[in-house]
Parts: structure tokens; sequence; C-alpha cells
């Protein structure tokens, strides 16, 4: 009778075990499988990031290029200024010879 004890307390000792191991494997799937979510998520942060840095830095040559433009039309505007300037002077000097010329005609 002993020995049927003995059996039916190792039967149960052997069922807790193997419920423990179940258990702690099904744990451990668990556990795995929010791993992987949180990895993914994680991952998902990156490209978004990657993805937002990405467009930071095409904006901000995009920007540059534009500051360039900006200057070097600022630059010709100068340049036609001072050529519109030089071309005022032009025609005040001849329409002031012209005026000369035909006063002296006059006289």
């Amino acid at each position: 009778m002993n020995n049927l004890k003995a059996a039916k307390m190792d039967d149960h000792n052997l069922l807790l075990a193997l419920a423990g191991i179940i258990s702690a494997f099904g744990i451990k799937e668990i556990w795995a499988i929010i791993q992987k979510k949180m990895d993914i998520g994680a991952k998902k942060d990156e490209r978004e990031e990657s993805l937002y840095t990405k467009q930071i830095e095409v904006l901000t040559n995009k920007i540059t290029q534009l500051e360039t433009k900006i200057e070097l039309l600022i630059e010709e505007n100068i340049q036609l200024r001072v050529k519109v300037v030089k071309m005022e002077s032009r025609l005040i000097t001849s329409a002031k010879k012209k005026v000369n010329r035909k006063k002296d005609e006059r006289n």
C-alpha cells in the first residue's frame, strides 16, 4: 500500500512538474510574442524616424538650393539696376545734347 501511495505521489509530483514545465513554456512563448511585438513597434518607430530624417534632409537641401538661387537673383537684380542707371544717364546726356543742338540751330 505504501508503494501505491508512493506511486500516486510520484504521479502527482510528475503531473505538477509537467504542468509547471508546460506553463513555463507557455509563459516563455507569450513573452516571446510580446517581445516580437515590441521589436516590431521599435522597428516601425525607427523606420518612421528614418523617413522623417530623410524628409528633413531633402527639405534642408531644397532650402539651401533656394537660398543660393535667391542670392544669385539678388546679385543679378543689382547688376540690372546698375545697367538701368547707366542707360538713364546715357539717355539724359543724349537728350541734353539734342536740346543744345536745337538751341544752337535756332540761334
